[in-house]
């Protein structure tokens, strides 16, 4: 999971999937916005067939927060 996790991240962050890590923070290190964290954050659900809560997207700082919180949802 964490792997396809960096690879959807890598995309919206148009970044080589290798320059990230799970301590990387998504809007300080990244430079997504939060619009484009909830875009990575639809594109798990939709990898995974999960569903993440709206108000659990802020939670989403680094890489390790968003596998997280997949893990989590996806029970």
């Amino acid at each position: 999971m964490e792997e396809k996790i960096i690879s959807i991240l890598a995309e919206v962050a148009g970044v080589p999937a290798e320059s990230i890590g799970v301590d990387t923070r998504l809007i300080a290190d990244l430079g997504l916005s939060s619009f484009d964290v909830a875009d990575a954050a639809v594109m798990v659900e939709q990898e995974y067939g999960i569903r993440i809560p709206d108000e659990r997207f802020q939670e989403m700082e680094t890489v390790a927060d968003v596998l997280r919180i997949a893990v989590e949802v996806s029970g």
